[in-house]
């Protein structure tokens, strides 16, 4: 599997992967010696990536409280959610960034950050010394024409669509319960009346 580190203009960071991961990653840790980046998962695993991320890029990491993870093959998004980002030398920085919630919307989140990337780096790669993988995962895809693979398509609509208004209960109107105001009505037909 090979993972790319991508930037927009703004400083939003994610990781772009060749393939989907089989578990799902509950976070990211950077070491700023060394620049490497470690992901963990929610199994308590981790994965340790081999490409040193550039020190020009750790300013835009520290102002970065979660980053998008998603996977991308023959143009289609298969995975896409945030994940938190931690550096190792700075234990007070989950304190820090508790205010910088993940986005409520993953997959639309994800979408946005992929189609306006501008900058970026490969982070891990599976043969190092294949010098034509050391390219963008998106390779000659333009960002923009990126879809979401089937499985994730519906969701994607769903996140989009209109929500149902959330509405406080009423007081006082019909109902259950041994108050009187609710129950049944039964029709009786008057005896007067012909069958």
């Amino acid at each position: 599997m090979n993972i790319d580190l991508l930037f927009t203009q703004n400083g939003e960071a994610g990781l772009i992967a060749s393939e989907n991961l089989v578990k799902k990653a509950s976070g990211l840790l950077l070491d700023t010696k060394n620049g490497l980046l470690t992901v963990e998962f929610v199994d308590s695993d981790y994965m340790d990536f081999n490409i040193p991320v550039e020190p020009e890029f750790f300013d835009m990491l520290d102002v970065c409280g979660h980053v998008h993870f998603g996977a991308i093959k023959s143009g289609h998004i298969g995975q896409a959610y945030q994940i938190p980002l931690m550096f190792l030398d700075d234990p007070y920085r989950g304190d820090a960034m508790n205010r910088n919630v993940s986005a409520k919307n993953p997959l639309q989140a994800f979408n946005a950050f992929v189609k306006r990337c501008v900058a970026g780096q490969p982070v891990h790669r599976d043969d190092l010394g294949d010098e034509s993988a050391m390219g963008c995962i998106l390779g000659d895809a333009s960002p923009t024409s990126l879809q979401f693979a089937p499985h994730l398509a519906r969701r994607h609509a769903q996140e989009l669509g209109p929500r149902a208004p959330i509405h406080a209960p009423r007081m006082g109107g019909p109902g259950l319960g041994t108050s009187g105001g609710g129950g049944t009505t039964r029709y009786t037909k008057p005896d007067d009346q012909d069958e």
